[in-house]
């Protein structure tokens, strides 16, 4: 009967230590199932996805940025801007920022080329871009530089920017400065006789400018500045202004005739009889073929003055006439020249 007792007893201690495995072992499980669906809960993520302000939720179970986008299938250029960073953790309920570069065409420096640009100003394009500006040869001033559209305006797609290169130098140049003509009638002188008494000369001038260049091209220039070096000398005219229309013997008194002139000298007659003389100011004395100035014709040689056809010479023919000096060097120093010759008056009209 003991005996059975004690079999009993060891039974019953037996059965009631397996139970207690057993509740131990099903609490353990239990507690990591738990711990697992709690672990699992707390990495699930809801995150708010925006592309250029078009918003998708998400429920993820990734950390980073990168890997978020990459799982969702969201693809990304070089120039796009992502807030927060691609190696940035998440948690839950944070949002992703995505703006989109858009393609952007750029004018200058005699170039043209494309580059992604995020949307915003054409200055913060410009500003932004600054590199894949001067790889291209461009350096632009915001203050100078032409650029359209206006550096404000908001960037669209494939929009075209051109920069055309302002610069401004200030030029020192000398420039001639044009003499004036003077008119000195002369009412002794047919009206078709016109002479050079002095030649006209320029003067000069020393000139400051603004010059403005576009694209390295003269634009515009502006004077500033001006100061005269050398004063122009005025050119004097002798004019006629009386209209001679008598003729005599097929030769009108008022035409210019171009002759040949040579000089002779001596106190000897001439052959109309007359003495020779030479008077400046006044009346000298010329020979002349008469088949082209009838002796006695008051005329006007270029150069010479008034004169009388008064004298023949056998080497005096056709468009010739042989002035008098009063010496001989006078004669010399004239040599030989071509001039107008005007006949004022025929013979026996003055």
């Amino acid at each position: 009967m003991v005996s059975r007792l004690k079999d009993i007893a060891k039974q019953i201690f037996h059965n009631s230590k397996m139970v207690k495995y057993k509740t131990i072992i099903i609490v353990i499980t239990f507690s990591i199932i738990v711990a697992t669906i709690i672990t699992i809960g707390c990495m699930r993520k809801r995150i708010t996805i925006s592309v250029d302000g078009k918003q998708k939720v998400v429920v993820t179970y990734k950390n980073t940025v990168k890997d978020v986008l990459q799982s969702n299938n969201i693809e990304l250029s070089k120039k796009d801007k992502v807030q927060p960073s691609l190696d940035s953790q998440l948690s839950n309920n944070e949002n992703i920022e995505i703006k989109r570069s858009i393609p952007i065409t750029i004018k200058g420096n005699g170039k043209t080329f494309n580059i992604d640009a995020l949307e915003g100003s054409v200055l913060e394009m410009l500003e932004y871009n600054k590199k894949d500006l001067n790889a291209n040869g461009i350096e632009f001033d915001k203050d100078m530089d032409e650029i359209t559209p206006a550096l404000d305006s908001k960037l669209e797609k494939n929009q075209i920017v051109q920069i055309v290169k302002v610069k401004k130098s200030i030029v020192t140049e000398n420039e001639p400065i044009a003499y004036d003509t003077v008119i000195e009638e002369n009412s002794g002188l047919d009206v078709n006789y016109k002479v050079v008494k002095s030649a006209g000369i320029n003067g000069e001038k020393q000139v400051t400018y603004e010059v403005i260049y576009k694209d390295g091209q003269e634009y515009s220039r502006t004077e500033k500045s001006a100061k005269v070096l050398v004063n122009p000398k005025n050119e004097v005219i002798i004019k006629g202004t009386t209209n001679f229309s008598v003729s005599r013997g097929g030769i009108s008194s008022g035409r210019v005739i171009s002759c040949s002139a040579t000089a002779y000298s001596g106190g000897w007659g001439t052959s109309s009889g007359r003495k020779p003389a030479r008077v400046e100011g006044g009346l000298s004395t010329i020979a002349v073929d008469p088949s082209v100035i009838p002796m006695g014709s008051k005329v006007y040689v270029e150069g010479y003055g008034y004169a009388v056809a008064a004298d023949t010479g056998t080497a005096i023919k056709g468009n010739k006439v042989d002035l008098y000096f009063n010496s001989y060097k006078e004669s010399c120093d004239w040599g030989l020249k071509q001039v107008n010759v005007t006949i004022i008056a025929g013979p026996g009209e003055w």
